[in-house]
């Protein structure tokens, strides 16, 4: 059996990789999010998570799968409330997105670790970062700097794995996605010209329909998976794949 724990899955990215997945009677999935908007499968199983609230996620014990053929860790969920200039932001709003998109992964990951170091089947840690998280974008500065705690986590992750047994050792993968259509990018584009120099393009890629759809980016996602072996590098952008 294939085990997936997948966060964010009410929507976008997440919904889709539950979907995908679930179409395999071989895989069993674990779903993280504040509502379960899945229709009733058997191989689904949803834990609610307010992701803002990293500390109940830390509490979450990864149960033993002694049957398992592959362990997978996808951290899908991410948040960006505001966009706005430094100085210009709401604090708290700047803490909740920091909670969503490094603090819940680390525990998570954290869990996992603990929970499937000494597994031998394989075992994969999937981050969905941002070409966000490699370059400054004006008024993301929250979204890149977690992105990009993301990254270095990963990248961490695997350092640290060397000081394993070969048979014993996770790999982790932070991944961007591409500009996806979901309510992030809904956001994106009601953002102040004044505030975001950037908000054209995004408008641009609406119109000329160039967004990857959430399915499509949820099989490359997954296609990483599926290929773990076959990668020289742990930091990877969908469109080199």
């Amino acid at each position: 059996m294939n085990y997936y724990f997948i966060t964010g899955t009410s929507s976008g990215i997440g919904k889709a990789l539950a979907e995908i997945l679930a179409e395999n009677p071989e895989n069993e999935i674990t779903g993280f999010a504040r509502t379960d908007t899945m229709d009733y499968t058997p191989n689904y199983a949803h834990v609610h998570a307010d992701f803002h609230y990293p500390e109940e996620l830390a509490k979450y014990d990864f149960p033993e799968l002694p049957d398992a053929q592959r362990i997978v860790l996808i951290n899908n969920a991410g948040a960006m409330s505001e966009i706005f200039r430094v100085g210009k932001l709401d604090n708290l709003k700047t803490i909740n997105d920091f909670s969503v998109n490094i603090l819940a992964p680390a525990v998570l990951s954290n869990n996992f670790i603990r929970a499937y170091q000494n597994y031998t089947v394989p075992r994969i840690i999937l981050n969905v970062s941002s070409g966000a998280a490699r370059r400054p974008v004006d008024a993301w500065s929250g979204y890149c700097a977690a992105k990009a705690g993301l990254d270095m986590l990963n990248e961490t992750i695997n350092l640290e794995q060397f000081f394993y047994p070969e048979q014993n050792r996770i790999k982790a993968f932070s991944v961007a996605p591409g500009v996806i259509d979901t309510r992030m990018q809904d956001n994106i584009r009601l953002a102040d010209p004044e505030e975001f120099s950037g908000l054209q393009r995004f408008l641009d890629l609406k119109t000329n329909n160039e967004l990857f759809s959430p399915e499509k980016a949820a099989r490359l996602l997954l296609s990483v998976v599926e290929k773990h072996d076959s990668f020289s590098g742990t930091l990877l952008d969908v469109r080199d794949l």
